[in-house]
């Protein structure tokens, strides 16, 4: 369930600690996972959110049909809409559908009242600076992160891990770990299980078990840290901006597992800890929780 919360004179949306209705997890559920959904705005929303997982390379009918469990001519049916109002447009090459520039245009007049990545840029532009990392901001939408800014660091080499748009399966990545973390016991249980198989599917080397413990680690000391837990040879930190069990954001970075040595990573993880709680000062949430333990 969700409520409208007051942060600092503007709205916030904060997920509760219910679990979601099962007519709202439809909403953001894909393939054989998908309860039915009834209605062509039900219908409409679900193929939305399926082309925005797609990203840069867009989804074909096929990959959109995979997904979501939809018959074809009902995909068929919704997207002629969709595209008519410029909700979603069509490559004439590739056959792919990518979000459209209605939606771009609504998305401006969202951010009017949802203004956490305006009021998290100086701060997370001097994080990039001072750390010579790339830094990014996430937030949470059902059972995905969404990276809503990327700041590069000043570092001649640099791990691009996401862009800005990109959807994860939410414990994904150690922004998305830090914002999985923060929820309630039961509602991040409700998450792991749906994800699992997308977590399989992106790596076909995961361990539920290593990713446990990370999950448990990263309660206790504060902070998501993991070591190649998505993709081998590359490691995360990441803090959840506001309290739980209601995270509003997470600020993360991303390097090549061997290029930090564990001091350099406690240096990173404070630093990040700092941006983050400048944040939700910032935003009037309540205070980040303390440094339990070292990574």
């Amino acid at each position: 369930m969700s409520e409208y919360r007051t942060y600092g004179g503007w709205h916030a949306r904060a997920v509760t600690g219910r679990r979601m209705s099962s007519h709202r997890a439809g909403m953001f559920a894909t393939g054989a996972s998908r309860p039915e959904a009834a209605g062509s705005l039900p219908r409409a929303m679900i193929l939305v959110r399926a082309i925005a997982r797609a990203g840069r390379r867009g989804a074909t009918l096929a990959d959109l049909a995979a997904q979501t469990g939809l018959p074809r001519p009902t995909i068929h049916r919704v997207l002629d809409v969709l595209e008519r109002n410029e909700w979603v447009e069509r490559d004439p090459v590739s056959k792919a559908f990518f979000l459209g520039q209605e939606l771009l245009c609504l998305g401006y007049g969202a951010a009017l009242r949802h203004p956490v990545e305006r009021i998290a840029a100086p701060i997370l532009a001097r994080l990039a600076r001072d750390t010579g990392q790339t830094i990014y901001l996430s937030v949470r939408s059902g059972y995905d992160a969404v990276c809503i800014a990327r700041h590069e660091g000043v570092a001649p080499v640099q791990t691009v891990a996401q862009y800005v748009g990109a959807r994860l399966p939410l414990g994904h990545g150690a922004g998305s770990l830090a914002l999985l973390a923060a929820l309630s016991p039961d509602e991040a249980e409700e998450v792991i299980a749906f994800n699992l198989p997308r977590y399989r599917a992106a790596n076909p080397g995961f361990d539920e078990h290593v990713f446990r413990g990370t999950l448990a680690d990263t309660r206790e000391r504060g902070f998501a840290s993991h070591h190649g837990l998505h993709v081998r040879g590359l490691s995360g930190l990441g803090v959840a901006v506001g309290a739980p069990p209601q995270p509003l954001a997470a600020i993360s970075t991303a390097f090549v597992t061997d290029w930090l040595n564990e001091d350099d990573q406690r240096q990173l993880a404070a630093h990040i800890r700092d941006a983050a709680g400048e944040l939700a000062r910032r935003l009037g949430l309540e205070r980040q929780q303390p440094e339990k333990r070292n990574a």
